[in-house]
């Protein structure tokens, strides 16, 4: 099982896989505000606006993390399940 973390950079934090470094999701504060938004990354890598899913503004960094780990939980599942044969 994929185990994941956050790490602190000077200008974002970043939810990442540990075994691959792979960056799945981000946190980031909008400038001269004290609001938080949360992006997960969909793994397109198209470098166009679509590779980031927008998860919303948050007034805290925790409720912007636990956003973030929201959507990824529910993509684990979801995935995981899988279609019934």
């Amino acid at each position: 099982m994929n185990k994941f973390e956050w790490k602190d950079r000077s200008v974002a934090v970043y939810y990442h896989s540990v075994d691959t470094g792979k960056i799945i999701g981000k946190i980031c504060k909008i400038a001269l505000a004290d609001v938080w938004i949360a992006l997960a990354y969909t793994g397109q890598y198209t470098f166009t606006i679509d590779d980031g899913r927008h998860l919303g503004q948050y007034i805290d960094y925790e409720s912007a993390k636990k956003a973030v780990e929201h959507y990824w939980d529910v993509q684990n599942r979801t995935l995981l399940a899988g279609p019934e044969p």
